[in-house]
């Protein structure tokens, strides 16, 4: 290999490995994100209604497995409806962070397999101002 191209590629490497996020999985803010995975997963002897097949528990799950069976949804690798569904909207973190609640722990520090591009989010029209009634006032 010539001087030129081995400094070109070591280059290349050290710029990709710098630009490497890592994730530390929170397993507070898993259990607020996981509250949804109760309602299917939280059911003892729970069926699912079609394709009809008992939906398995995942409390206690091993860390890894669900990282990978929650990415494979993400990225349409495995196959449910529903659970692509809940699925895509998932981030890296948010991933991280369900598995951690669930496995009852996690690794302490994860590689993120790419970085999450942050975007800027708005608040809706008519969106609630400080002088608006509250929508549930106290009981008096």
């Amino acid at each position: 290999m010539r001087p030129a191209t081995f400094l070109l590629l070591a280059a290349a490497l050290a710029a990709s490995s710098a630009n490497a996020q890592t994730i530390v999985p929170n397993a507070e803010n898993g259990r607020i994100k996981a509250y949804t995975c109760g309602g299917c997963h939280g059911i003892q002897g729970w069926r699912n209604a079609y394709p009809s097949f008992r939906v398995p528990r995942i409390m206690g799950q091993h860390y890894d497995y669900l990282v990978q069976a929650l990415s494979d949804y993400r990225s349409g690798a495995r196959q449910h409806p529903t659970m692509r569904a809940q699925g895509e909207a998932l981030s890296d973190q948010d991933i991280a962070d369900i598995a951690a609640f669930l496995a009852g722990g996690a690794p302490a520090v994860v590689p993120a397999p790419t970085p999450v591009e942050a975007r800027a989010v708005e608040d809706a029209p008519g969106a609630a101002t400080a002088d608006a009634e509250p929508a549930n006032p106290p009981s008096e």
